[in-house]
């Protein structure tokens, strides 16, 4: 006999949420309560800090079932349950430091699993998954806008492209070479120094530098040679080392360096943060192999 919709449906959600809760096992989290925190992370980006009850009408679970997940996450140091200026009597929901960077690795993993069980029928952006979409939508009795807005703020991590990479690579620079330009240094001079932390062989210095769009040996030994006129390394034995005025220099630098980093990141969600290293990480891996095959 052929199955039912709405034994199809019912089969299709509960396929779902136990590949969810596989998927979200290693951070301690089940179905219900990834639903609770992704719903608070959507809610959160607007600078919303949701009641529990309000919590509950958002993601339509039962308001007792919203104050127990509440209180499991609580004690996870997940979440803060700090009681409403308006109204003693309720609740509000806040997401830790730790329940946002939870909550950002579970999204992202819950994004490429969605994606993953999409496939067969083309992806999430294709025809046949975006007349599902309009099919569950009328089943649902809900408006397309309502349901797009509702997931695209609960589960779409946050993008950039390469100009966005290139773009913030070139500014902050940038910054960096003026900060050096009045010191009287060049940044291949900034990448020998920062790579002679002891007694060292000029060889060894070329050796360690692999990061990739360093400066390469023949750069670096013209940067050794500036840094050795400038008084700031000396050579003895066939050994380069710092001076003591490169020494204190180096320090200086790498303090307002950091000062300047505490700047450019102040105030940027560690949600983002977290997704923007995940990405630039994986950009280098992939840019590695790509200059390998060059």
């Amino acid at each position: 006999m052929e199955p039912t919709t709405g034994y199809l449906v019912w089969r299709l959600s509960m396929k779902w949420r136990a590949s969810v809760d596989r998927t979200l096992a290693s951070l301690g989290l089940t179905h219900a309560q990834y639903s609770l925190l992704a719903s608070l992370s959507g809610l959160s980006r607007t600078g919303t800090q949701p009641s529990q009850r309000e919590l509950a009408d958002y993601t339509g679970l039962e308001p007792i079932y919203v104050s127990k997940l509440a209180r499991t996450l609580e004690k996870a140091g997940l979440v803060e349950r700090p009681v409403h200026p308006d109204d003693p009597r309720a609740v509000r929901l806040k997401l830790t430091q730790r329940g946002q960077e939870v909550v950002a690795e579970a999204i992202g993993r819950v994004h490429a699993l969605f994606a993953e069980h999409m496939a067969p029928i083309g992806g999430p952006d294709a025809p046949r998954a975006r007349e599902l979409r309009q099919s569950l939508v009328a089943l649902l009795g809900e408006t397309p806008l309502t349901i797009d807005e509702s997931e695209r703020t609960m589960t779409t991590p946050r993008t950039i492209n390469g100009r966005t990479i290139n773009v913030a690579a070139a500014a902050t620079r940038s910054v960096l070479e003026t900060l050096l330009d009045k010191e009287g240094l060049d940044f291949d001079a900034w990448i020998a120094l920062q790579y002679v932390t002891e007694p060292t062989t000029r060889e060894a210095v070329r050796g360690s530098i692999t990061v990739p769009g360093a400066p390469g040996g023949p750069a670096i030994e013209a940067a050794l040679d500036r840094l050795a006129a400038a008084g700031l390394l000396r050579e003895s034995g066939g050994q380069v080392e710092r001076t003591a005025e490169g020494t204190e220099l180096f320090g200086r630098i790498t303090a307002v360096t950091a000062q300047i980093g505490d700047q450019l990141f102040d105030g940027i969600d560690p949600r983002d943060l977290a997704a923007a290293e995940r990405v630039l990480e994986r950009v280098t891996e992939r840019a590695t192999a790509v200059r390998g095959g060059l």
